[in-house]
Parts: C-alpha cells; structure tokens; sequence
C-alpha cells in the first residue's frame, strides 16, 4: 500500500508542492501503521497478553451473546502511530468468529466499542473463553483476520490485523484478575494484562 500511496502522491506532490507535506505525513503514517515489527514473546500459562498495542481505555463487566455469560472486557485504542498486528492473548483453538455491521465513530470511545464495524474471534482456553474483538475506527475499513475457525493459536501468535486507527477488546471469564488500568500503555505478545486460574471442570 505505501508503495501505491507513493506512486499517485510524489507526482501529485511534484506538480502541486503544496501537498508535499500532506503527501510525506500519509507516507509515514502507512508505514507506521502497516509495520510488522518481530515480538520477543515470553510465554505466561495462566496469563493473558495484551492482543494489541495500545492505550488501555476501558475495564468492566459486559454481556457476551455468544458465550452467553458475564465477562470482564479490557478495550484498547490503537493511535495511527501504534503497530497494528493483533496477537493471540492465550494458547487456544478459535471456535468461531462473528462480523457485525456497525458504525465509524471515533475509536477511543465507548459509543465505538459496541457499536462500530467489528469482528469477533473466540477463542477456547484452558482457562474458558477468550474473545479478541477486532474494531473498525474513523479511518479504518478493513479487518483482516489470518486465524479461520479450526485455528489452534498459541500465545502472541498473530491473529490479524486493522488497517489504520482503531480499537481491540479483550474478554475473558470475570475469574480474571485484572492486572492493568485505565490509561496504561500495553503492547501485543508482551504486556500481562490479566491471570486466570484453571476453568472448572464440569462433574
């Protein structure tokens, strides 16, 4: 994309040097967005990395349809600057994965967490569900998922990818012991974000 980006700008930019500056901030910023940079991953059993980089926004108790029960959702805001790979949050096997239409709001907002373009990946653990929910922003159009249904992921594998500024949640069971706040910066396959005792066997 930014080789295309730099071939329609530099002439544009060349003919009307004015938009040199806009041409040179859109080159950088897609470079930023789309880099894929290697992720020294240390794997944590009964833990959960964070599934994107970012800045923590919200933490709280919320309903899963799917899974039908409470979990606890941790919401992450990815700035245009921020790497945009998604990584896996555990060692699990993607059981399903839901898109719902939605909205473009800003995605550093709470209306943007339910009620944007998004994607949901489920993942089962050993420690119950986990879901990664992929969010569209502003400027984001496309979310790209590498982990179809059957997928088994190990922890800080990536998962896919949102093109430009968006939002990424986490969900796990209300076990979870929270381990970051409102306003932490937290980065994919690295940062500990929750830990999680073993899920209950059924009798």
């Amino acid at each position: 994309m930014l080789i295309v980006l730099l071939a329609v700008g530099l002439p544009v930019a060349l003919a009307i040097p004015p938009t040199i500056p806009l041409v040179l901030f859109a080159a950088v910023a897609t470079a930023l967005t789309f880099r894929d940079p290697e992720r020294p991953v240390v794997v944590r059993p009964g833990t959960a990395l964070a599934p994107a980089d970012g800045r923590v926004i919200h933490v709280g108790p919320v309903w899963d349809d799917f899974c039908q029960a409470e979990l606890t959702e941790i919401a992450i805001f990815l700035a245009l600057w921020d790497v945009h790979i998604q990584r896996a949050p555990m060692d699990g096997e993607v059981v399903a994965q839901r898109r719902r239409p939605g909205g473009y709001r800003s995605a550093m907002t709470r209306a943007a967490t339910h009620g944007n373009n998004r994607l949901a990946t489920y993942l089962m653990t050993s420690h119950g569900p986990c879901v990664v929910s992929q969010i569209s922003g502003l400027i984001a159009r496309r979310i790209v998922t590498w982990a179809p249904e059957g997928t088994e992921l190990a922890q800080g594998e990536r998962l896919g990818m949102i093109k430009f500024g968006s939002q990424v949640t986490l969900r796990l069971p209300t076990t979870a012991n929270v381990l970051v706040n409102v306003g932490d910066k937290v980065r994919a396959g690295i940062t500990p974000v929750a830990e999680l005792p073993d899920a209950e066997t059924p009798a």
